[in-house]
C-alpha cells in the first residue's frame, strides 16, 4: 500500500515538538508510555475516510491524524485547564497555518479540526484533554 501517512504524521509530531506554545509538553507518536508527564501531545490514530484517482495515472488520499492535548494543573479548575488547552491548539493550528504543507510537496491541502473538549477533576488536579483530526489531502 502506498500512503504519505507515515511522513506526513513524523512532520506533524515533529512541528509540534518545536513550537515554543507547547515547551515543556512530552509529544508522542502514538500513546504516551504508561508514566506520561502532566502535559502530553498524541499523534496517533490515523483513518482514512476516502481515497479517489486524480487522473488516470494518479491518485488522491485523503487521511486524517488523530492529535490529542492532555493537561494536568494542580489546584486548578475546570475554565483554567480548558483555556490552556485551548492555547495549546491554539498553537498547533497556527503552526499549520505557517506551514500547511507539513515540509511534504505531495500533501495539497491540510486542516486542523477540532473533535471535542473535556475536563475533569482528578486527585488534586484538574485534568483536560482537546481532541482533534488533522485532515490531509495528499497526491501518491
Amino acid at each position: 500500500m502506498s500512503t504519505n501517512v507515515f511522513a506526513v504524521k513524523a512532520a506533524l509530531r515533529d512541528m509540534i515538538k518545536a513550537l515554543p506554545e507547547l515547551a515543556g509538553y512530552q509529544v508522542t507518536w502514538g500513546y504516551p508510555t504508561r508514566s506520561p508527564e502532566r502535559r502530553w501531545v498524541f499523534v496517533g490514530e490515523v483513518f482514512w475516510p476516502e481515497a479517489m484517482w486524480a487522473t488516470n495515472r494518479s491518485r488522491e488520499e485523503v487521511f486524517e491524524v488523530a492529535v490529542i492535548v492532555n493537561c494536568q494543573l494542580s489546584a486548578g479548575t475546570a475554565e483554567e485547564v480548558e483555556l490552556e488547552l485551548q492555547r495549546m491548539a491554539a498553537g498547533i493550528e497556527d503552526g499549520m497555518k505557517a506551514n500547511p504543507s507539513l515540509g511534504n510537496p505531495k500533501v495539497v491541502t491540510s486542516d486542523f479540526v477540532p473533535k471535542k473538549l473535556v475536563s475533569f477533576p482528578g486527585d488534586q488536579v484538574y485534568e483536560g484533554q482537546f481532541e482533534s483530526v488533522v485532515r490531509v489531502k495528499a497526491r501518491l
